[in-house]
């Protein structure tokens, strides 16, 4: 086993000499990464208590992520409805609904440094707070006499979904061998609540008045409702933040409920899971500050997470989906689809297939490398697109059902490729970027910067379709093909790696983090072949 080691290192074409891990190091923690992986599926017979157990969290983190879908249906069906129009006396594009849709991220920025709050009071009161705030933002919202107060309801809303964010959550409870299936379908509850809400839509629009709009607002509040009554019932805190508060015995109790058939806290799994926590919590100490100390990520160390961060967030908002998600109603009128019946049946048609395609993403999510799902989904968007240019720019010369037709068509097989290649990776990768003690923190930074890049893009959207027209589309063909060079140099691959690993990968000085992590991925599975060799080779003599 020494030779092959020593080939392996070899393969690793990385200079480590300033690194205190050597490849072949790093590669030994990757195997043993493996046999946690293991471990863990035969610690757990999904058909048990504690898969059911499991069943529970995912239904209120469910609700939780449901409830975010929602408020993308409502406020994108709402701008359908002419009676919402006359009310408060705005179009279907320009910047007053650009403003009001821009409010909502807005209020998510400013939502978002609150999350570190997750380090003080738990991901579970966090996740509390959020919700009883999204409930008053519905009523003020469904409730508004004006513009203004309408506008505040929005911000509001905000604010709370950024409370919301239960991927870093979901990631932290789920056990080992399931972590990317279970996030992936919390990931696609999110379209259930679109789904839903889309449907009671299409009914709503043969009310006549302002109950129209105004009950699909106030249902807002309904998943709320729910997450607020059952998250400290049925949901346990993350053991990953009890034992950064000290709470060992809590933390192991937890993973022996959840990850284990038999709920024993003696299982050799709760020592392992245990382990790599203080593991990671001890390596990184330095990183430690005060829940509203963000400097960390502006130090040379953090660097290069923060790069990636930033990109990730906003290749997230502006890879064209807003369109589909507040515009289609504007972007439908452009190829002649103008009656609200029409134009919610369509989004609800965008909706279902985006579910569908999700829960599909989700199944491939550990099948295939992140950069390698994250190429495959700008590729085939910058297609798209292109494709969706060219019908619109047809319509507007020579108006026809066919050029109309294909558009949708374009639009549909957008979020078939954005749902199975890119939609589950928005709860999984940036988690997997940010180790444990900058967790809180880092997701409140991604919320941030999505939340500054969606307020720019969704105020931008209004006024682009105002003064462009189709030609938005060709706006976004462009940023998408900058957005895949940059990802291609700049997002490196974590899938499989463990957290020891990921911190490899950022913080050895003088190497590029993309190239480390493709090498440690070589050389883990050219170690893999030649112990396998070397196995057989035992099993002859």
């Amino acid at each position: 086993m020494g030779n092959a080691g020593e080939e392996v290192h070899e393969l690793a074409d990385v200079d480590l000499k300033q690194a205190t891990l050597h490849t072949e190091e790093v590669v030994i923690t990757r195997l043993t990464e493996e046999d946690v992986h293991r471990l863990s599926r035969d610690s757990l017979t999904i058909k048990s208590r504690a898969g059911w157990r499991l069943a529970m969290i995912l239904f209120v983190q469910g609700c939780n992520q449901a409830g975010y879908g929602i408020d993308w249906a409502v406020i994108g069906g709402i701008n359908a409805l002419p009676a919402l129009h006359t009310y408060f006396g705005f179009g279907y594009s320009g910047s007053t609904i650009g403003v009001i849709n821009a409010l909502m991220t807005i209020g998510t920025v400013c939502g978002a440094p609150f999350l570190g709050l997750a380090d003080v009071i738990g991901r579970r009161g966090v996740n509390f707070a959020g919700n009883v705030i999204v409930i008053f933002a519905a009523l003020l919202q469904a409730w508004s006499k004006n513009t203004e107060m309408f506008m505040a309801g929005r911000f509001f809303m905000g604010f709370g979904t950024a409370l919301m964010s239960s991927s870093q959550y979901m990631a932290e409870i789920s056990p080992i061998h399931l972590r990317g299936r279970l996030v992936g379908i919390f990931g696609a509850c999110f379209q259930v609540g679109s789904l839903g809400m889309t449907g009671a839509m299409i009914g709503l629009t043969t009310l006549e008045g302002n109950y129209s709009w105004r009950i699909p607002l106030l249902l807002q509040a309904g998943l709320a409702l729910v997450v607020c009554s059952t998250i400290y019932f049925l949901t346990p805190e993350s053991p990953r933040y009890l034992v950064k508060v000290g709470k060992r015995d809590a933390a192991k109790h937890v993973i022996a409920k959840y990850h284990t058939t038999s709920g024993d806290i003696d299982e050799p799994l709760v020592n392992v899971v245990i382990s790599q926590i203080d593991e990671s919590l001890e390596n990184e100490k330095a990183l430690a500050g005060a829940w509203w100390d963000y400097r960390v990520f502006f130090t040379r160390r953090v660097g290069f997470r923060m790069v990636v961060l930033t990109l990730y967030s906003i290749f997230q908002q502006w890879n064209g989906g807003g369109i589909i998600t507040y515009y289609l109603t504007p972007a439908l009128i452009m190829v002649g689809i103008k009656k609200p019946m029409e134009q919610l049946g369509i989004q609800l048609g965008s909706t279902a297939i985006y579910f569908v395609f999700t829960l599909f993403g989700s199944y491939i999510i550990d099948k295939f490398r992140r950069r390698t799902l994250i190429f495959a989904g700008l590729i085939s968007i910058i297609i798209l697109q292109t494709a969706t240019t060219i019908t619109s720019w047809q319509y507007s010369v020579n108006p026809t059902h066919a050029a109309a037709g294909l558009t949708i068509l374009w639009v549909y097989s957008f979020q078939v490729c954005s749902a199975t290649f890119i939609a589950t990776m928005h709860n999984l990768y940036p988690v997997e970027i940010l180790s444990l003690a900058l967790r809180a923190r880092g997701m409140g930074v991604y919320s941030f910067i999505q939340g500054a890049a969606g307020s720019v893009q969704n105020y931008g959207i209004a006024v682009g379709i105002d003064k462009l027209g189709y030609k938005i589309w060709a706006v976004y063909v462009v940023y998408n093909s900058l957005q895949l060079i940059a990802s291609y140099f700049v997002f490196p691959e974590t899938y499989g790696l463990s957290l020891e690993e990921i911190d490899v990968v950022f913080e050895t000085p003088n190497v590029n983090p993309v190239k480390i992590s493709l090498n440690i991925q070589k050389a883990k599975k050219q170690r893999a072949v030649l112990e396998e060799e070397v196995g057989g080779l035992s099993e002859k003599v």
